[in-house]
């Protein structure tokens, strides 16, 4: 009985293992760059700069509409670190 118990215990510690694994390698790594390029997907953006060495994130809007939207929309999806780190700058040049 003790080494059926055992070798329970291996294959139940085994699937719990991979398990977790799986569902790491599943969960999308948070970044900033992938937040600023979902911006294309959902709103019309011209352009966007992260700033290196001047921490300001800059969004160029063809819509002077949108920048209320897309400024929720950054609020929402970006880490609460980036939104300490970076002064957010929705303009827009056309209207």
């Amino acid at each position: 009985m003790d080494v059926k118990r055992k070798f329970g215990a291996l294959i139940l510690t085994s699937v719990i293992v991979v398990s977790v694994v799986f569902w790491y390698t599943q969960q999308k790594l948070y970044s900033t760059e992938q937040v600023m390029n979902s911006l294309w997907d959902k709103y019309e953006v011209q352009s966007y700069q992260i700033g290196d060495t001047d921490p300001v994130i800059s969004i160029d809007v063809y819509e002077k509409n949108d920048i209320p939207e897309v400024e929720k929309y950054l609020k929402a999806k970006l880490s609460k670190d980036d939104l300490e780190h970076y002064e957010i700058e929705v303009f827009s040049r056309w209207s």
